[in-house]
């Protein structure tokens, strides 16, 4: 607590001068009023004008001529100036986009100020002042691309160095991968404010899925993004909801598809299985408008989503379980927003997002239909912003959100008997498949409050102008989470893949994992507090630099360490020296705001996610009322693989669970030993980290065009891996040998303690290329070539499969991150074509190499360490049977590549326009419109029936799907 009470003390201190007004949701504009030789012009009266509501800030330049209008919301303003002697300047239709800073100098001509020059132009669309890689994403994209989903995530993926994932896993869990690094590991932002899942991370993308139509534009940074932002290795994904205008805006939308619109899959029409009865259908609609013209205004969405969607099961080594059926989604997702204008200097607002999406018949990998499972999601953001403007250089901004997740997971038999887990069938994990019931029962609330006060302070002629920002922040989480899961048992047949026969030693299980004596329950709490100080200095008309330092603190008390036979003891960890430098520059080459050459170096922290390994050292203590135990302790049954019967009490009946027995070992209501996975905390834990060195160059082509080029080189260190305390060897290279390990008198099983060990190193050649919507046409296009590489998979915590008693071998644990794609291509564009009355066309395309993956053989244990996944030698492998491919491994971890992936969305409309900003479009939407077969990654299990055989598609593939959709915008 000293020492938290030091770190609190002197972020408090080097905060007194000023806070910062972030650019979380907000964007800047600044520059110098000019005469017509050029000369600075101070004491000017400026006023900037949001077009659209009415909204306003009032200043008067500096003494060399410069102002700013800091912490500004995004969307489309009218500058004017004024001074006697010179006439009046206007410009209006300015674009101001989120996070970025606009410079625009404003040059008055001499003359009677009741003389107006008009001046227009395109907004500039090269930010000459950052150093920050990244781009933006407008609600036209949003709107006018095609989308299976509908979720703005999968549009993040537009960018270079962006690898989007749609998961199948569970509805509106986009997530994205940025750096080579665990998708986890970026920051979700919604009007500024935190929208993640605080308990398992951003794995599944944001915590609240926040509908298209209600999205104004959003920003991502992928790299060297300024000290206000934190908690991130990755990305920064920075969206803005829309604000009612002066006039009554909205739309209404309505998106359908049904079977008769999607062709039958791959395996479908293999296995000759029917076609799903599947639909989708998403209607609603948003309304902004005034409440009091210029001051007030709302804006709301409505948005229900009714979905079945098809699954194929394909089971190859179990044909008779092969089947399609649908997984129904059913979701109320809301949106209302408050903004008000007390005064020229004074801006409040309040936004809330609540999204309520249950899910019946989930099947989560290989397994039978009886093994669905479903889930019951709530998940809902609040933000209150009170924006202040203290003086002529002055901004301040106070925030306040609350996020939430209430979420449950379960098999049918839990929700259907009371909650009774134990009541449920086992589970059957067979060899190349999961049967007869899901393990998953459990529920979680995660609360997270946040608060944050942040200002901005212009310091004009000091050595240059100097843009501070400073702030300081606060969050508390707090998860709760019940763990029915596994207390019906799974029992699993290691080279099975047949019915348990009782007569056939062959068919009965090896091993029994049960959860032990009850509900496992277990409350996390922990505390973030950040404070940042950052400098954008302006030190000519053509160099800036950015100088900016952050500081993390993480307050997470876990259990006590008290295990003296191993040496722990002590309190949780506090990692107090998460302080991160940023530099960076960016040089206007020739002097006219049209190119840019921009480069730096940061410091980036992350955070502790309570899935990687921190919950379990709640509920996976050295003496837990809840746990999971393992019979056999240390190794397979060796009975069942050599054709024998098997020896250990729970398995000589076949897969029935000797309930009167578990209940004599592990009495129900009990504090027992744990005699399964023990996970332990390390006293010398800290923060995992990344070093950013970006250099790249923006060059505006045209007045809506512009190319860039970014090189990226991150090193991400201080990973969480798991380190076993408690390991061992067998006796014999095989899995039925037991594992004798060094600490048996004190633990049973393993010992996992995480430690900071694991390194990635991340290379990129970045290249994008924008032409924003102009003429009746825009086109995005992006390449990103890219090398992860590191001594971990880079995703989850991860244990090195070479480690041999107490050596990690991490040397022979190299090879690339689970998410490394050398080559990444997608090109997206919308057209309205000329003297055809409206037709419109848009499309997205995406090219992506395959991803890496492990050759070996689960049956040989070589170095007898007890794990059966080390690499096999360097050579080409081939699969057997039907689906089967080849694959040329370089040895190691990770040493393969799985198939490629296209897919070619597109959307072919007409917009019919009805005046007075009215229009009605109509389209079809088609998906994967070649019908190409996206394959996911084959087992590279050699002793697998499945080895090197296509089972299943990439997440987010899909076969040919059509929808049609109707929208209408006034």
């Amino acid at each position: 607590m000293r020492r938290l009470f030091l770190a609190l003390t002197v972020a408090s201190i080097a905060l007194l001068p000023a806070g910062a007004a972030a650019q979380q949701g907000t964007a800047d504009m600044r520059g110098r009023v000019l005469d017509s030789q050029g000369a600075v012009l101070p004491g000017v009266t400026i006023v900037l004008r949001d077009q659209d509501t009415g909204n306003f800030r009032e200043m008067v330049s500096n003494a060399d001529g410069t102002y700013v209008f800091a912490a500004i919301r995004p969307g489309r303003y009218e500058i004017a100036a004024e001074l006697t002697g010179f006439k009046k300047y206007s410009r209006g239709d300015l674009i101001v986009e989120v996070g970025k800073t606009m410079t625009l100098d404003v040059q008055l001509e001499v003359g009677g100020v009741e003389e107006t020059v008009t001046v227009t132009g395109e907004s500039p669309i090269v930010d000459t002042t950052s150093k920050e890689v990244g781009g933006n994403i407008t609600a036209r994209e949003l709107v006018d691309l095609p989308s299976i989903n509908r979720n703005f995530i999968g549009f993040v993926g537009l960018l270079p160095g962006i690898i989007p994932t749609i998961s199948t896993e569970s509805f509106g869990s986009d997530s994205v991968n940025v750096n080579g690094l665990d998708a986890r590991n970026n920051n979700y932002l919604l009007d500024g404010a935190n929208n993640n899942d605080d308990a398992i991370g951003q794995r599944a993308g944001t915590q609240a899925r926040t509908p298209l139509e209600s999205i104004q534009e959003f920003q991502v940074l992928t790299n060297q993004f300024d000290a206000e932002f934190g908690r991130s290795t990755g990305a920064i994904i920075n969206a803005v909801t829309k604000q009612g205008t002066n006039a009554y805006r909205g739309s209404a939308f309505m998106f359908f598809q049904d079977a008769s619109l999607t062709n039958r899959d791959y395996f479908a029409i293999k296995n000759d299985s029917p076609k799903p009865d599947t639909s989708r259908k998403e209607f609603g609609g948003t309304i902004g408008g005034p409440i009091v013209r210029d001051k007030m205004h709302f804006f709301g969405s409505l948005e229900r989503v009714i979905i079945d969607e098809g699954v194929t099961i394909n089971i190859p080594v179990r044909p008779d379980y092969n089947t399609t059926t649908t997984e129904a989604t059913r979701v109320w997702n809301t949106v209302v927003r408050f903004d008000h204008q007390i005064s020229p200097n004074h801006t409040w607002g309040i936004r809330w997002l609540r999204e309520y999406s249950p899910q019946f018949n989930q099947i989560i990998g290989t397994a039978t239909l009886d093994a669905a499972r479903e889930e019951d999601d709530l998940d809902q953001t609040v933000v209150w912003t009170l924006s202040s403007v203290l003086s002529n250089t002055h901004v301040n901004t106070l925030r306040a959100a609350f996020t939430q997740e209430d979420v449950a997971f379960a098999n049918p038999c839990f929700n259907g008997n009371g909650r009774q887990q134990i009541d449920c069938e086992p589970t059957l994990a067979f060899q190349n498949y999961t049967g007869q019931q899901s393990s998953v029962a459990q529920d979680r609330v995660n609360n997270a409050y946040q608060i944050e006060d942040t200002l901005s302070w212009f310091l004009p002629g000091r050595r240059g102008d100097h843009d501070l920002k400073v702030g300081l922040q606060y969050q508390y989480v707090e998860v709760t989470s019940n763990a029915h899961d596994n207390l019906n048992g799974t029992f699993s047949f290691g080279r099975s893949n047949a019915d348990f026969t009782a007569a056939n030693p062959f068919t009965y299980p090896d091993r029994l994992s049960i959860r032990v004596p009850g509900i496992g329950h277990s409350v996390v709490k922990a505390h973030y507090i950040a404070g940042f100080v950052q400098d954008k200095w302006k030190m000519s008309d053509r160099l800036t630099l950015s100088l900016g330092l952050r500081y993390d603190l993480e307050v997470l008390p876990t259990p006590g360490l008290d295990v003296p036979e191993l040496g722990l003891s002590g309190d949780s960890p506090t990692d107090t020296n998460n302080i991160g430098p940023r530099f960076g520059f960016s040089y206007d080459l020739g002097g006219e705001g049209r190119s840019v050459l921009r480069g730096g170096y940061g410091m980036f922290y992350d955070k502790s996610h309570f899935d990687l390994g921190i919950t379990n050292l709640f509920t996976g203590g050295v003496y837990s009322d809840s746990f999971t135990v393992n019979f056999p302790a240390n190794a397979a049954d060796p009975g069942p693989r050599n054709g024998q019967l098997p020896t250990d009490p729970f398995l000589v009946n076949g897969p029935t669970v000797n309930r009167a027995l578990l209940e004599q070992l592990y009495p129900s209501g009990s504090l027992r030993k744990n005699t399964g996975t023990v996970s332990l905390d390390n006293p010398d834990r800290i923060i995992p980290a990344s070093q950013q060195l970006t250099v790249g160059f923006e060059r505006q082509l045209a007045p809506n065009l512009s190319a860039s080029a970014d090189y990226v080189h991150v090193m991400a260190r201080d990973v969480f891996m798991s380190q076993d305390l408690n390991p061992g060897l067998r006796a014999q290279p095989v899995p039925t040998s037991p594992l004798v390990r060094i600490h048996r008198d004190v633990f049973t099983a393993a010992a996992n303690q995480l430690i900071n060990v694991g390194e990635t190193d991340y290379d990129s050649l970045m290249v994008a290329v924008e032409k924003r919507f102009s003429r009746n046409w825009s086109t995005r296009v992006a390449y990103t070539l890219a090398y992860a590489r590191g001594n971990t998979g880079g995703v989850n915590t991860q244990a090195s499969r070479f480690q041999l008693l107490d050596d990690l071998r991490l040397d022979l644990n190299d090879g690339p991150t689970d998410v490394d794609r050398r080559h990444n291509f997608v090109v997206s564009g919308s057209v309205l074509v000329p003297k055809t009355g409206g037709l419109t066309v848009s499309w997205v395309a995406r090219v992506l190499s395959g991803s890496p993956f492990t050759i070996f053989n689960s049956t040989v244990d070589e170095d007898r360490n007890g794990n059966q996944t080390e690499p096999l030698a360097e050579g080409s492998y081939s699969g057997e049977g039907e689906d089967s491919t080849s694959a040329d491994f370089d040895g190691g971890r990770n040493g393969a590549y799985g198939p490629t992936f296209f897919q070619l969305d597109a959307r072919f409309g007409y917009r019919i326009r009805l005046g007075s900003a009215r229009s009605l479009d109509i389209f079809g939407e088609v998906f994967n419109l070649t019908d190409r077969t996206n394959f996911g990654n084959p087992s590279g299990d050699i002793s697998s029936a499945n080895f090197l055989r296509f089972t299943g598609y990439r997440d987010g593939a899909v076969p040919r799907t059509g929808q049609f959709g109707i929208r209408f915008g006034f």
